[in-house]
């Protein structure tokens, strides 16, 4: 089910007092990392402890080393890897952040966003994650604002197999659950959805609609250089709009997934105002509860 904002976390409206920080959500191999390169262009600060960058990112990651250890091994001790799509349970996350892993994260926050300015963090794992850190990132005197990555669910998937040999129904099964964990999660705190094809295609518009849907300026001089020299349209292998081929004719999972990535498509170049109001439409929340518990059913543990 659609889990909602938990009781006691933060809302749309941040507390005198409390800092903006960006948070990067969604699916693996969505484009989160040319997404928060970008980030650079609205002011973000991504630290200066980056992963490197390696042979499936070569031009990089753009995640902090640290706020990637403290994820994985969070998920490592329930029982979790990143390509499980089985449910986190938000009462769990809750209670983890309450103990001595929570604490460990909340030192860390601390530390990290210490010198001021705007930091964010990017790590696919957020997505499933957010009831572990929205309490944290309060007790840091922190307000989010999120920036949901969505790519087409058989581009991503093709991106996997080609990548870790994967099934598509698994890569399915996991883009559903990055997306409807990324959603439920950043319910209520000021967010912005992005499609990856449409920052490729026009990386100037989208970050200025992400500018303006969280309330940052542009540096014109620093999107010049992330549209001219970070950018590469080689690095995608469809074209925006297409449908991708190569993942054979989807199952059940897979249906479900393009279902969702169609009603949610149009929400990214939507405005803030009316993409709450299209997240909250009813046959949204109902094809959402629909995915969840299709999704539950064949991922029970």
């Amino acid at each position: 089910m659609v889990d909602g904002n938990a009781a006691g976390e933060p809302g749309m409206d941040a507390a005198d007092g409390e800092r903006p920080c960006l948070l990067v959500l969604g699916m693996h191999r969505s484009g989160t990392s040319a997404l928060t390169r970008g980030l650079m262009a609205l002011g973000a600060s991504l630290g200066d402890r980056l992963l490197p960058p390696d042979s499936c990112n070569p031009r990089g990651f753009f995640e902090d080393e640290d706020i990637y250890a403290v994820n994985f091994h969070l998920m490592d001790a329930l029982g979790y890897t990143w390509d499980n799509p089985a449910r986190l349970a938000p009462p769990r996350l809750r209670e983890e952040a309450t103990g001595g892993r929570g604490q460990e994260a909340l030192r860390l926050l601390r530390a990290k966003t210490a010198e001021g300015g705007l930091a964010a963090f990017k790590d696919p794992r957020f997505s499933r994650l957010m009831p572990f850190w929205r309490p944290l990132l309060a007790s840091a005197g922190l307000a989010p604002r999120c920036v949901l990555a969505l790519r087409h669910p058989d581009a991503v998937a093709q991106s996997l197999a080609r990548r870790d040999d994967m099934e598509p129904v698994l890569a399915h099964a996991l883009w559903l659950r990055h997306t409807l964990d990324a959603l439920d999660g950043s319910r209520g705190l000021p967010r912005v959805l992005v499609s990856y094809d449409r920052l490729l295609a026009a990386p100037a518009r989208e970050l200025a609609r992400v500018g303006h849907a969280l309330g940052l300026a542009v540096d014109t001089a620093a999107l010049a250089e992330f549209s001219r020299d970070f950018l590469d349209a080689g690095l995608r292998h469809h074209k925006p709009g297409d449908a991708p081929a190569g993942v054979g004719e989807p199952g059940p999972l897979g249906r479900l997934a393009l279902r969702l990535y169609a009603g949610l498509e149009p929400l990214a170049a939507a405005p803030p105002e009316a993409l709450e109001a299209g997240l909250e439409k009813g046959s949204l929340l109902c094809l959402r509860e629909e995915c969840a518990r299709i999704l539950d059913e064949a991922t029970t543990l």
